[in-house]
């Protein structure tokens, strides 16, 4: 068995049996891929057999696709083993992402340094090691690396073929006004963002437990949060953008002071992770939802005030319409469901996504909720009667958040396939794409005034964009 495998256990992985046609393993391996994500676990443990899990799929998928019958037996059991040791740049720098965004340095910088060998222009390399090197400490080490890949980028930009003559003006997409004039480092994957009311304040999440509060205008670091013990998830600024709430993997919800980054007051009223956070208008009462499928209303001193029952799944995010006084809630079993804030009773559940609700956001005119989901789609909705307006679809992958433009004229959106999109919300147009990122797009936000973008990213990066009309 050195040189050759059992098909039949193969085809075992993916839940086939032999002989399945291409569609059926096409099918299988997309399923099979989305059960067993490791996103969707919380605990390590979980998340680690996931890994091992989905490594095991991805092997056997890419067997079952090169898999030829042997000539002399058609009906033949084994086939030739491929040889899955990297053999490209690309392969070692993806196994170094891997291990740093595991917290494996030293094995990603490894990794990192293969890949350079083998594509010395490799600038995505060379950035990532300095990263990690910085990460460990070796901050020599890492200045070098950094410099080598700004020079190396800025190398591969000036030598890039020319644009070819442009196409006749009917038929000419339009040029994004959205330039990346910032990039921040997380050194892990930023998993949240948001946007002070103001404008001023800029707060991130990421995978390594920490929150770090910037100056939105010039991306300098104010603040650095500890108090969370895992991943923090969810992030949302008071009314008056004097506090934040921060939720996390490890089932708390905690209150802090943004001018001083204090922590004021922790609220433990759910038992396991919380995914989502929200202030109310006033703001004296804090809601959340997680995997333990409730939504928890809370007064932001004295605690558990109201539980919220009705999805059957992880409560992923929530919005509230101050307008007409509604709760918006998306969840893991696909569906919306909206609340009356005040007597919070149910009113009614939206059914549309085949997949995961991400994300929900509602036109600052109160009339139109969006919604983001595993399904690759973005759907809108009128809040008042729950009718589906219109679908966008041009992501390929998962959407992951969406932002209305304070004049509710634009959304914009956030994808796994790590690209970040700008439609027209009347005609449903694609504006733009900005694809700057190089992994996941997690989470995507409006400045007040409309014209700075920040998009958090699982390549452990916060971009800044701004619309230069």
């Amino acid at each position: 068995m050195s040189d050759r495998f059992d098909i039949n256990h193969v085809y075992n992985i993916l839940g086939l049996k032999p002989g399945a046609s291409v569609d059926e393993v096409k099918q299988a391996y997309r399923q099979m891929a989305k059960t067993w994500h490791p996103d969707c676990f919380i605990e390590p443990q979980q998340k680690l057999e996931a890994e091992q899990k989905i490594k095991e799929i991805n092997q056997a998928y890419a067997k079952l696709k090169s898999y030829q019958p042997d000539e002399t037996n058609q009906s033949a059991s084994t086939f030739t083993k491929i040889d899955l040791t990297p053999s490209s740049a690309e392969s070692f720098y993806k196994l170094g992402m891997e291990k740093a965004q595991k917290g494996k340095y030293t094995e990603a910088i490894e990794h990192f340094t293969q890949a350079i060998r083998l594509n010395p222009n490799y600038f995505e390399a060379y950035k990532y090691r300095g990263l990690a090197c910085s990460k460990l400490g070796y901050e020599n080490r890492a200045k070098s690396d950094l410099k080598n890949a700004r020079e190396l980028e800025l190398k591969q930009k000036k030598s890039s073929p020319k644009p070819s003559p442009p196409t006749p003006p009917e038929s000419q997409p339009q040029p994004s006004p959205w330039k990346c004039v910032h990039t921040l480092t997380h050194l892990n994957w930023v998993l949240t963002t948001a946007i002070s009311p103001d404008g001023q304040i800029l707060a991130s999440g990421s995978s390594n437990n920490l929150i770090k509060i910037w100056h939105l205008a010039t991306g300098k670091l104010l603040h650095t949060l500890t108090g969370h013990t895992k991943s923090l998830r969810c992030l949302a600024f008071s009314p008056n953008g004097q506090t934040l709430i921060s939720g996390s993997d490890d089932s708390s919800i905690i209150i802090w002071q943004v001018s001083t980054g204090k922590l004021l007051n922790t609220l433990k009223v759910h038992s396991t992770p919380v995914f989502s956070v929200i202030i109310s208008p006033d703001g004296q009462t804090i809601l959340s939802g997680g995997t333990d499928t409730t939504i928890k209303v809370s007064h932001i001193e004295m605690g558990l005030l109201h539980v919220l029952k009705g999805h059957s799944d992880l409560v992923h995010c929530l919005a509230i319409c101050p307008k007409q006084q509604i709760l918006i809630s998306g969840s893991a079993d696909n569906t919306i469901k909206t609340w009356n804030l005040k007597s919070k009773k149910l009113l009614q559940t939206l059914k549309g996504h085949s997949g995961w609700v991400t994300c929900v956001a509602i036109s600052s005119d109160g009339e139109i909720l969006a919604s983001s989901s595993y399904d690759q789609t973005i759907k809108l909705w009128n809040i008042n009667t729950g009718k589906l307006i219109n679908t966008f679809a041009g992501h390929h992958s998962y959407v992951w958040s969406v932002a209305f433009s304070p004049d509710g004229q634009h959304l914009v959106s956030a994808s796994a396939d790590c690209t970040i999109k700008l439609w027209h919300i009347s005609t449903g147009q694609q504006l733009y794409t900005l694809g700057n990122h190089s992994d996941w797009v997690n989470s995507v936000a409006f400045s007040p005034d409309g014209k700075t973008l920040v998009s958090g990213s699982r390549d452990m990066t916060i971009k800044l964009w701004r619309c230069d009309i």
